[in-house]
């Protein structure tokens, strides 16, 4: 199939270049600030993108990169609800939940200028169940079997096991639709061409600058509301934050401090949107190693977590204390930890757990954070969390930090307690369950119960949807009990934004995806 209207995008994408040539990726100069370059978005940021090609990603950054090249058989186009995208109806064939078949959408261009078809689908989750790449994306398709084409314009998955939820399975990262020109059996580079079917065509690359996009004229839905996307990168949210404050960047998302949030809500020139979230932070053990093989020393632990200390001292109240990894407000949630712990420190019990256990205090223990990664304020979460346990007497903690790069590719192999946040696949219970407890999680911190895996697997499967449910609370009361991972806080979507940018409050909900092209600027 033909290109078409290209030459308004290529003047737009000159436009762009001589606006990064200009500015450059956190720049001072005001005179040329993202004001002056009309109908453009430029968003800073402090996260880093760690791949564009979605068979090897599985990270906030690079997903909210990603959204805007790529699309889902099934999307979260508004809200909640999930919507057809590239299909038209996905189903349970017969109501068997082993098998489900997606009629395809016609018409669709890839902005190469090549046809969408059910090839493409098949390539999609065959590479990225082939790949299998360390990120452990591909771990969301664990309970794929096969996929075949039906035609040109039907797919039919086979599963493994029975899935009631395998429509949002395909709505994560690993369903982003490629065509079947990316390779089979490797990743993409960065810097080579990126190609999807969404709103927006990816122009540019710089890795720790800026990314750049384009508004694609030939999208087969309803076109972008701006005419692109500059997604700028920021070492420090204190920079990003003067940016805003300039107009050099026009709207931030992710992440400033709540002490630069504070400043941002007493400027007349910037609004700070926020929309309840479910983005949360939680403390990793590693349950097959000293000392946190032992159960009891994780149980002392999650009697000590001061979460209402955090949220108010490290966070400013920007954040809730969680006492599930299921976030308040998910169908299903329950506070297994508050029932199990408390809801504030308790050393007394603490002491209790250890004495009965025979274990010798205070217990040594090294905790894990990374600086920057999950925002400055990471290290006032730490340092609240070693005062508690250090104050108990019963511990003696060392905080130790690597930067994402170092920490990512070590983890459980290395660190024995560290600090993780968690963005979510899909806005279900199941999303803040499957991964971390069943006994593949990616986390690889040795955890493996088989109970946990049975009620998982009928959890999986289960319907109708109060059983399900109901057993989801069941596994969040046995993951307290056993404690391999302690939810610590629960986060809003934030995003300050300066006041000529418009329909931020529409893209703030639960599944934490800004929506850029559904933002105007006047």
């Amino acid at each position: 199939m033909k290109h078409r209207g290209r030459g308004r995008l290529g003047v737009l994408a000159a436009l762009m270049v001589l606006l990064v040539a200009a500015l450059g990726a956190g720049a001072g100069n005001s005179a040329l600030g993202a004001s002056s370059q009309s109908g453009i978005i430029v968003s800073g940021t402090t996260d880093a993108i760690t791949n564009l090609d979605p068979a090897g990603a599985y990270d906030y950054p690079s997903f909210m990169a990603a959204v805007n090249i790529y699309e889902h058989l099934l999307d979260f186009k508004t809200g909640t609800r999930l919507q057809p995208s590239l299909a038209t109806r996905c189903f349970a064939v017969r109501g068997n939940l082993r098998t489900w078949r997606c009629n395809l959408r016609r018409g669709v261009e890839f902005h190469d200028g090549s046809a969408f078809d059910s090839a493409d689908v098949k390539h999609t989750f065959d590479r990225v169940k082939r790949i299998n790449d360390p990120s452990g994306i591909s771990s969301l398709l664990g309970n794929l079997k096969s996929t075949r084409t039906n035609g040109r314009f039907a797919v039919t998955f086979n599963l493994t096991s029975p899935q009631a939820t395998w429509a949002l399975i395909i709505s994560t990262g690993a369903g982003f639709i490629v065509p079947n020109s990316y390779p089979g059996n490797s990743l993409r580079g960065n810097t080579e061409t990126q190609i999807g079917t969404g709103p927006y065509r990816l122009t540019r690359y710089q890795a720790g600058q800026q990314t750049v996009f384009e508004k694609f004229d030939d999208y087969w839905g309803q076109e972008a509301r701006n005419d692109g996307l500059i997604l700028r990168q920021y070492a420090r949210s204190s920079t990003m934050k003067l940016a805003l404050e300039r107009g050099e960047v026009d709207m931030a998302f992710q992440t400033f401090t709540p002490t630069e949030l504070n400043a941002l809500r007493r400027n007349r020139n910037v609004r700070v949107h926020a929309g309840r979230g479910v983005v949360i932070r939680y403390l990793n053990f590693n349950v097959a190693r000293a000392p946190f093989n032992n159960v009891a020393i994780r149980r002392a632990v999650a009697y000590l977590m001061p979460r209402a200390q955090i949220a108010s001292r490290a966070w400013g109240n920007t954040v809730r204390p969680l006492y599930s990894m299921a976030p308040a407000g998910l169908p299903g949630h329950i506070d297994a930890f508050a029932a199990q712990y408390g809801r504030s420190p308790n050393r007394a019990a603490a002491r209790r757990v250890l004495q009965q256990a025979g274990v010798d205090t205070p217990v040594p223990v090294d905790i894990w954070y990374t600086p920057t990664r999950y925002g400055e304020a990471s290290a006032d979460e730490y340092a609240e969390i070693k005062r508690s346990l250090d104050g108990s007497g019963l511990f003696r903690v060392t905080l130790k930090t690597a930067e994402w790069a170092q920490y990512s590719d070590v983890l459980g192999r290395q660190y024995n307690a560290f600090q993780l946040g968690w963005f979510p696949d899909y806005p279900d219970v199941e999303n803040y369950v499957v991964p971390f407890y069943r006994s593949d999680t990616f986390l690889a911190n040795g955890y493996k119960n088989a109970r946990m895996d049975g009620l998982i697997k009928q959890a999986l499967s289960a319907d109708p949807e109060s059983r399900r449910l109901r057993i989801y609370r069941q596994i969040q009361q046995l993951a307290a009990r056993e404690a391999p991972i302690i939810p610590v806080w629960q986060g809003d979507m934030i995003a300050p934004a300066r006041r000529n940018i418009g329909g931020i409050p529409a893209t703030l909900d639960a599944t934490f995806i800004m929506r850029f092209w559904r933002l105007t600027k006047s």
